[in-house]
């Protein structure tokens, strides 16, 4: 079989034959890391819109005056989130998480590791629904790597929001007129308490039907 015969049938049949060295006795087969390929993004800190700080090792409390830096503080999280994320929101906040920066920061995060959680909850899905919502794309598109339900009618409390990271991070939003939270990096009781409570939450919540057939 001439050379060119030989690129052919690869042409053909799309494969290409392993060809192994002649000194194969120490092949040795690496296995890349879970998260090779994916590129999380990396916290920005400025003084005026948020101070530096390491997740699970910062022990201070940030508090946050402004919409632009629950923004920039739900993306620092996110940038150094391992395994769990958690959320709980009344409507998916258009002005905090309608946007692309949070969601790629979520998709990396959803992506980063086949060991990795990602949940919402959200009291009354109808806004986001009518309106569109990018989170809601992400969700069908990356719909076995992120997962959102409805809270249960006796759970519903459109007060509640907040962001829950490796069962460490804390990030509530107490007000949105104006907007106003606080975050704990190293707040593991306070963190510890609310994903208790948004894991009761979520056995008592039900699928949103209208995400995954919603054409936006």
């Amino acid at each position: 079989m001439t050379t060119e015969q030989h690129i052919a049938d690869i042409a053909d049949d799309g494969l290409i034959t392993f060809i192994a060295p002649e000194h194969s006795d120490n092949l040795v087969i690496i296995k890349d890391d879970d998260n090779a390929g994916i590129s999380r993004p990396v916290p920005i800190f400025d003084d005026e819109q948020l101070a530096s700080f390491t997740l699970g090792e910062s022990d201070i409390r940030l508090e946050l005056t402004h919409l632009s830096m629950l923004k920039n503080a739900a993306l620092a999280l996110l940038a150094q989130s391992k395994r769990e994320v958690f959320i709980i929101t009344p409507d998916l906040e258009h002005a905090r998480f309608d946007n692309d920066d949070f969601i790629y920061a979520l998709s990396a995060f959803a992506r980063s590791s086949r060991h990795t959680c990602t949940r919402l909850l959200v009291a009354d899905p109808l806004l986001a629904i009518k309106d569109g919502h990018r989170l809601i794309n992400l969700m069908r598109k990356l719909s076995s790597l992120i997962e959102i339900r409805q809270v249960h009618e006796d759970d519903v409390d459109l007060s509640q929001s907040w962001l829950v990271s490796d069962n460490i991070g804390l990030l509530r939003c107490t007000n949105r007129d104006p907007w106003q939270g606080s975050l704990l990096p190293k707040g593991t009781p306070y963190a510890q308490q609310a994903r208790s409570r948004f894991l009761e939450y979520w056995e008592r919540a039900s699928a949103v039907q209208d995400f995954r057939v919603l054409s936006l």
